[in-house]
């Protein structure tokens, strides 16, 4: 997919904006959302938000946003790191109750709570050892909101809801728990963050080879060693 948007190059980040059926592209495409006005995006640039409230004009709602499907993750795995990354809290959900679902959409269908956490659907097959990097977990199924550690391979629950909760219970325990993780959650810095990972010997296996493609010829560009390659 990176190197269909790329022409070929392989790079950590692409961008461009497809249909809500992900097979037309909507716009061209990129390393940023700056290819969106042909050039690179700076913090909040109007001209790149007018332009994805013009594309995005094309495509109303049909139906109730209460209906939408839940985000959900390859593995729980990915999901803590990913949150971590994002700085967001995470919402497993453990139950198949059909009903807790239901409230769960309407929840965050919500303004004040869409794209504000990540969600995950454990799943007993792809995810059977979650637990063993959580804290504070209980065994009973229902809704957990996490918090990730540092590097993303460690969380502690903050708050547990019962597979019965109201949609209105989780719309106020899912504000009330970011209100009080904005209060404590320090924004990183990216070079520092390296840094400490690398120092603690942090390593997360991808599923992807590390690394970048920018000569296009389909194999990961070597990493020049400093002083010696450029």
């Amino acid at each position: 997919m990176v190197r269909s948007l790329l022409n070929g190059r392989f790079a950590n980040t692409s961008f461009c904006i497809f249909d809500p059926q992900g097979k037309k592209r909507l716009s061209r495409s990129g390393r940023s959302p700056g290819s969106l006005v042909g050039r690179r995006s700076q913090a909040g640039d109007e001209s790149i938000m007018k332009e994805m409230d013009r594309i995005a004009a094309r495509y109303k709602s049909r139906n109730d946003s209460g209906n939408a499907s839940l985000q959900n993750f390859d593995t729980f795995r990915q999901a803590l790191n990913v949150a971590s990354a994002d700085q967001r809290l995470l919402v497993a959900v453990t139950s198949k109750n059909t009903k807790t679902l239901q409230n769960l959409r309407a929840a965050f269908s919500d303004d004040k709570i869409v794209g504000r956490f990540h969600v995950d659907q454990i799943d007993s097959k792809s995810d059977r050892d979650w637990q063993k990097v959580i804290e504070g977990e209980s065994k009973k199924p229902g809704i957990l909101i996490i918090q990730s550690g540092q590097f993303g391979l460690k969380g502690k629950v903050v708050k547990q809801l019962p597979e019965d909760a109201s949609v209105q219970q989780i719309k106020d325990s899912l504000l009330q728990s970011n209100k009080k993780f904005a209060l404590t959650e320090k924004r990183k810095d990216y070079r520092k963050h390296v840094f400490a990972g690398l120092r603690q010997g942090i390593y997360f296996k991808n599923a992807i080879p590390y690394g970048e493609d920018l000569d296009a010829d389909g194999v990961i560009d070597r990493q020049p060693r400093r002083g010696r390659d450029k």
